[in-house]
């Protein structure tokens, strides 16, 4: 079951339209490829292999942008991932889903980055934290989510006109159900992709 109180599919996706300025939703049904096979794993980066294999003859040189969960994660399901990827030689912005073992990818339009500024986008290399590490660690600092439905999801890059308190690059936001927050003040923690640091968001 779909959850209420976050959009799905578009939500990143709308997220780096604001970010970068220039990204075409209309061009969402333009192009796509799938692929089928298993994955190792239920992770965002477990899937990451995956996802890059997909693109590797339409976007050989993509650079990963955003990374979030497709749907709520609860305790029962199995995770699939959104991700999106942008072309530094084309300008061209890819979403991909990864989902049951089987992978397509659909090209959303283009990102009004410079060449200097596609250069700063971090490598892979540098996610040290997986998704389910990200969500122990904001377990730590909010107990109450432990029971609760969330979405994890991160940008790797965010121009430095557009930088703030709500868009802070490679650092996973999970998002747990707000109905879980209480007297909390948010359901949302913050989790450096690089060291595993966690914090409420503010």
């Amino acid at each position: 079951m779909r959850s209420r109180y976050t959009p799905k599919t578009l939500r990143a996706l709308l997220a780096l339209a604001l970010l970068l300025g220039a990204l075409a939703l209309a061009a969402c049904t333009q192009k796509s490829a799938t692929s089928s096979s298993t994955t190792t794993g239920t992770t965002a980066k477990d899937n990451l292999p995956k996802a890059v294999s997909t693109l590797s003859t339409a976007a050989p040189d993509a650079k990963l942008l955003v990374a979030q969960s497709y749907d709520a994660i609860t305790a029962t399901s199995t995770p699939g991932w959104e991700y999106l990827f942008g072309s530094p030689k084309s300008g061209k912005v890819y979403a991909v889903l990864v989902m049951d073992g089987k992978s397509q990818f659909m090209e959303y339009g283009s990102a009004d980055l410079t060449a200097a500024q596609w250069a700063e986008i971090p490598s892979t290399d540098e996610w040290k934290i997986d998704s389910d590490v990200a969500v122990q660690k904001a377990l730590a600092v909010y107990p109450n989510g432990k029971n609760a439905a969330y979405y994890p999801g991160f940008v790797t890059y965010v121009p430095p006109t557009q930088k703030g308190p709500t868009s802070q690059p490679m650092t996973w936001y999970v998002r747990f159900d707000p109905a879980s927050k209480g007297s909390a003040a948010t359901s949302t923690v913050l989790v450096d992709m690089r060291t595993g640091a966690a914090k409420l968001a503010e």
